[in-house]
């Protein structure tokens, strides 16, 4: 079976003591003021600074300076200060090895300005404020760049609070400027930071004019130059000529003197940049003189003695020449330049190289070339995001890069290569989702961390206090119990204490292998996703929507086809679905109700469903659905076939998968679980009508039924709200194989991990499943018989983030959970329904397909037989309840039942009274479980 994570780093040979022993001997080298000596120590142990350094580093100095006395931890915190100064100002090409140097350099500042906070320190702080802030701008890892340029610009207006414009006026100067680089770096991100820099800009200028600094002169006019090229302000044009002046202005004073080389050579790059935007702009050609200046650049930067510079410079001639028309002298010079901006080395840098490759390429219809551009852009895509230890900023990254991905996929598509274009469709999808059961994979059967544990006791203090809050204010909230959240609760400390569980979320992540890249998460090959295909019979349908169209790649054992729905893209497809099937159920739930058939028919001719079973699946018996975005939410089992009065139930088994790499850890877990025993003989247990105040009398009424057929025993059935706790469902949960849960439940649509199963006491939410408390090693199905257990409403990275996919993070490898708002009557008949096919024998998808016609073609008069059986308990319970006292504990449980079976009898004695032979034949009774994860 395909493997889906990669194996751990390997480590080191060198050991912790042998990192501290360098760390402490340059430390006191540093304390006995012999900076050279231990400027002498690092550059002789060079290859001590590498990540395991670095962890142990940032370990050791933030464990050991809060246990030392005030003046020693100060001392302490000067001497690691100085050493990553030390650090910092060493000369270094590679570029893996720069980025580990900025990072001990950026771990040793925040460390240090943590303990020195005295008053005296002030002038010592604003250095390192200032240091500090040069490391971000120069930051390779860690998180992205806008992160970076908004902590750089943190950092040195914490220094200009100390060196102020009165009394430090060139130093001031200094940060001003350095200051207007990073403001202009975030324009992409808010326009008005480029007013910023230019602000910051010209301030440094008026002092370095002021002070006759011609070399900062220069300096600035550089900024100044970068800044108007880059101003939407105004005219553009004027912006761009003013760009071309500054520039000019700049190297009158470097007059290309060996001392100013490297600047020189920089704006000449610049200047070539700026004449191909103003011949874009002004419509007169001025593509000589950018050529011009690029040469110039080019007779300074040689690959092998400035490969970063000389390679930005090739990126460049290559948009030059897409200017010009010249396509193959692009491709030449983008391929130099990612030569020496590899994914691993590189990047961002790369990132940009090649999305650039692949945009001229793709607009060019050089279809091979833009796939070898994309590919580049991909491998960085996912290089950054494993260096960056925020799961939100890993999703941020994906958002960012969406289009090479769906680029890469159109152009694999263009020239037939059908099993590229699939992989790299699952390269982009689910990622967050894949993350968090690798990571879930990986740690079964091993130990918490002591720090994970803490964070894990703080997160379920968190939940209890909302528990406590909303069983505080639940009657204030008029909304039904199993309605979806849609918007950010009213109660202001209910949302303090959701922001705070989510702090805590980021951190239990941060402590995770995958996100700390130890681990790296392996994408799956076309042959690797075929071997999860267990039957001949069986095809993956896998969709894909992109701006334009939606793709539908139909995988079996040993073939790959693809059908598109030309012009069903993201607004025609996508939106049209949230906006006619998402949002009714939200906001209007019996328009809803109404429309389903007709938007379920309309929905299987957008998606050419009878086409692509003629063209395609005429010999294919099990469906495994893989929707994109919205999709998800579809019941795939209810559209129409295009046969009269067929659905496709009545044709395939169906199953659900959020991704190929999803099914992979299905099927990695399967293996580690005992599956030979008969159905009959695994454990099971039944959690049932937790909620006291809120009853649903079908589902102890399921709950009887189910244990009967399986002789479960009353320890293993959790019912009502005083058995029903947090504490004895988790407790179940990790003793049965087969878990049954029939009570409320709700999804949250606006933060999916608050989603939650209501408990007796408080609830479960999807944040608790998916934390690593969560791991069940013995649990084989999950079936939620509950309101919106896969309800959610996927953003454009399509993470299904729902309690059904927390099951499958906590180890089960089959749920059954609901797209919506579920009926009682008909979901207590249709679980029934589904373990009698079970306990005769049939796989999951056969039993959940022959529940559904079961329910769809059960008449009204069939409901007799059960109407009479709970006429027989009514009676009973009310007989038995005169033979106890009316306050003993025996008469009300007797009333209970009694009461429980007179709500029974009235539904399905309004049933019966209705003109509906068939009560359950619309899609909303029958078509609202699916099953996820194996057969």
């Amino acid at each position: 079976m395909a493997n889906g994570f990669g194996k751990k780093q390997k480590r080191c040979k060198l050991k912790r003591r042998d990192y501290l022993d360098f760390l402490h001997q340059s430390l006191g080298t540093i304390r006995d003021n012999k900076a050279d000596v231990a400027r002498k120590i690092i550059e002789d142990n060079l290859d001590k600074l590498d990540q395991n350094f670095l962890s142990i580093f940032r370990d050791w100095a933030t464990e050991t300076l809060p246990q030392l006395e005030a003046d020693k931890a100060d001392e302490r915190a000067l001497n690691i200060a100085d050493f990553s100064k030390i650090i910092q100002e060493i000369p270094e090409n590679n570029p893996v090895k720069k980025a580990i140097y900025i990072e001990i350099t950026i771990a040793g500042y925040e460390v240090a300005l943590l303990s020195l906070i005295q008053d005296s320190y002030s002038e010592i702080r604003a250095n390192i404020q200032y240091d500090l802030g040069n490391a971000y701008c120069d930051r390779i890892r860690g998180d992205d760049w806008v992160i970076n340029r908004k902590k750089a610009i943190e950092a040195f207006e914490s220094a200009s609070e100390f060196y102020n414009r009165k009394d430090f006026q060139p130093r001031w100067a200094d940060i001003q400027n350095n200051l207007a680089t990073a403001y202009s770096d975030l324009v992409v991100i808010d326009e008005a930071n480029i007013e910023k820099a230019k602000l910051c800009c010209e301030n440094a200028l008026e002092i370095y004019i002021l002070e006759n600094c011609q070399e900062d002169v220069a300096r600035a006019m550089n900024n100044l130059g970068s800044i108007h090229r880059n101003r939407k302000e105004e005219d553009k044009q004027d912006n761009l000529e003013s760009s071309i002046s500054y520039y000019n202005s700049a190297l009158e004073i470097y007059k290309r003197d060996e001392v100013y080389l490297e600047d020189w050579a920089r704006i000449q790059d610049s200047l070539g940049n700026t004449y191909v935007d103003l011949s874009k702009e002004k419509g007169t050609n001025y593509l000589e003189q950018a050529f011009y200046h690029y040469s110039q650049a080019l007779e300074v930067y040689k690959l092998e003695d400035f490969p970063e510079d000389w390679a930005r410079v090739q990126n460049n001639l290559g948009m030059f020449y897409f200017e010009q028309g010249d396509i193959k002298q692009a491709i030449a010079c983008f391929r130099l330049s990612l030569k020496v901006c590899t994914p691993t080395t590189l990047p961002t840098d790369c990132l940009d190289y090649g999305g650039n490759f692949g945009d001229v390429c793709f607009a060019s219809q050089y279809w091979k070339e833009a796939i070898e551009g994309y590919n580049f852009a991909v491998q960085s895509v996912e290089q950054i995001r494993s260096w960056s230890r925020s799961e939100t900023r890993r999703q941020q990254i994906l958002h960012g890069t969406i289009d090479i991905y769906e680029n890469i996929v159109e152009a694999s598509i263009n020239i037939g290569q059908l099993d590229q274009a699939f992989e790299y469709s699952e390269r982009f999808r689910s990622q967050r989702l894949v993350e968090l059961m690798a990571s879930s994979h990986i740690s079964q059967g091993e130990n918490i961390p002591p720090k994970v544990q803490d964070l894990l006791q703080k997160y379920e203090e968190l939940q209890q206090q909302i528990d406590i809050e909303r069983q505080n204010h639940k009657s204030e909230n008029k909304r039904s119990e199993t309605r979806a959240i849609w918007k950010a609760d009213n109660n202001e400390k209910i949302k303090s204490l959701e922001i705070a569980k989510q702090e805590i979320w980021e951190q239990l992540r941060k402590e995770d292998p995958i996100l700390a890249g130890e681990i790296q998460v392996k994408p799956l090959s076309l042959s690797e996703i075929q071997q999860l295909i267990d039957y001949p019979k069986t095809a993956i349908l896998s969709f894909y929507t992109t701006n334009s169209d939606t793709h539908i790649f139909m995988i079996t054992q040993n073939s790959i086809y693809l059908h598109t729905c030309m012009g069903e893209g993201l607004e025609r497809l996508q939106n049209w679905i949230a906006q006619n099937w998402l949002l009714n159920y939200i906001h209007h739930p019996e328009k809803w109700k109404n429309e389903m058939e007709h938007f379920l028919h309309e929905l299987g001719e957008r998606l050419q469903l009878s086409k692509i079973i003629y063209q395609y699946l005429q010999d294919i018996e099990e469906l495994i659905i893989e929707p994109h975005l919205l999709l998800h939410q579809i019941p795939f089992a209810a559209l129409p076939t295009g046969e009269y009065q067929e659905y496709l139930v009545d044709r395939f088994l169906i199953r659900y998968t959020p991704s190929c790499q999803i099914l992979d850890f299905c099927h990695q877990n399967k293996n580690k679980k005992r599956l030979n025993l008969d159905i009959q003989d695994l454990q099971y247990g039944i959690v049932a009508d937790t909620v006291d105040n809120d009853p649903l009398p079908f589902s102890r009424w399921e709950d009887e039924q189910i244990a009967k057929m399986f002789n479960i025993p009353a320890d293993k059935r959790l019912i009502g709200s005083s058995q029903a706790t947090v504490q004895n469902y988790r407790k179940l949960a990790e003793q049965v194989q087969i878990l049954h849960s029939c009570h409320h439940a709700e999804s949250c649509l606006y933060n999916p991990l608050e989603s939650q199963l209501k408990l007796g006491d408080g609830s479960i939410t999807l944040g608790q499943l998916m934390s690593p408390e969560w791991r069940l090693p013995n649990l084989i199905d999950v079936f939620l018989s509950c309101c919106e257990t896969n309800l959610d409403n996927p953003d454009i990275t399509d993470n299904l983030l729902t309690l059904s996919t927390g099951f499958l993070c906590a180890g089960a490898i089959s749920v059954i959970s609901s797209l919506w708002q579920v009926d009682d009557l008909a979901t207590a008949l249709f679980s029934i329904f589904y373990y009698q096919q079970r306990q005769e024998g049939k796989n999951r998808p056969e039993a959940l397909k022959q529940a559904q016609i079961k329910l769809r073609e059960l008449r009204k008069a069939d409901l007799e037989e059960i109407s009479q059986a709970v006429e027989n308990q009514r009676k009973q319970a009310r007989n038995q309840k005169k033979q106890y006292p009316e306050d003993s504990k025996e008469y009300l449980e007797c009333d209970f039942q009694h009461k429980k079976s007179l709500k029974i009898l009235n539904t399905i004695n309004y049933i019966q009274k209705s003109t509906a032979e068939f009560p359950f034949a619309h899609p909303r009774y029958w078509s609202a479980f699916i099953a996820q994860g194996l057969q």
